[in-house]
């Protein structure tokens, strides 16, 4: 054995003597990072908003990564200020149809809503919202309806409300639970009634789904 390969192997024993195991060492090196004080930089997040407003999603996405790496020197991973971060990169996604990232990302916020924010919180609708809509581009419906509909047992807002009800009843008619499908569309209609702000095509287009469904049901 070589002077070069006995010295490393002195070194790993040890270290394992001392630690227990390698593992071990790892964590605690993990565990003793330092957040820098102050408050980061948010130029990042500036230039991304420009980017997003303007469509260029790439470049957004580009700068809500490094406002992300900028956050992360001065934030926990678990906290608020990195859930938007996570937030801002899937909204890119989205937009980039890039779906199965924008649902990575989504999650990320939501395992930090769950320790963060209030159960009724209206900012986790929208979370479960996006996601549901994510899993709706890829035809994940099951999925989708479970979101979906989370966001509606939080979700006090009526006009987000009206666009819920219109894609939960999409899935259950693609599902061929028509019942199901013409009861949601049922309340969006009582919703878009209500509603001044709405567009005469959307009430136009809920009533046709309610006279189709009712016909396959008779």
């Amino acid at each position: 054995m070589s002077k070069k390969i006995l010295t490393v192997a002195i070194l790993l024993v040890g270290l394992v003597a001392t630690t227990g195991c390698l593992d071990d060492f790892k964590e605690k090196k993990k565990i003793e990072k330092k957040l820098l004080a102050g408050t980061p930089n948010e130029q990042f997040y500036e230039h991304s908003q420009e980017y997003f407003e303007e469509g260029n999603y790439s470049e957004a996405l580009k700068y809500d990564i490094k406002q992300l790496e900028e956050d992360l020197r001065y934030y926990h991973e678990g906290s608020a200020e990195i859930a938007l971060d996570y937030n801002n990169i899937a909204l890119d996604y989205d937009k980039l149809k890039e779906y199965n990232k924008s649902i990575a990302y989504y999650k990320k916020v939501i395992k930090i809503d769950d320790i963060v924010l209030d159960r009724d919180n209206p900012e986790r609708a929208t979370t479960y919202y996006n996601l549901a809509s994510s899993y709706d581009s890829l035809h994940i419906y099951d999925k989708a309806l479970t979101f979906y509909l989370k966001s509606l047992k939080i979700d006090t807002e009526s006009e987000s409300r009206l666009l819920t009800y219109q894609d939960v009843a999409k899935i259950y008619e693609h599902q061929k639970s028509y019942k199901q499908a013409l009861y949601y569309y049922q309340k969006a209609l009582i919703i878009y009634k209500k509603s001044t702000k709405q567009e005469k095509a959307m009430g136009a287009n809920i009533k046709e789904s309610i006279n189709k469904l009712n016909k396959k049901i008779k």
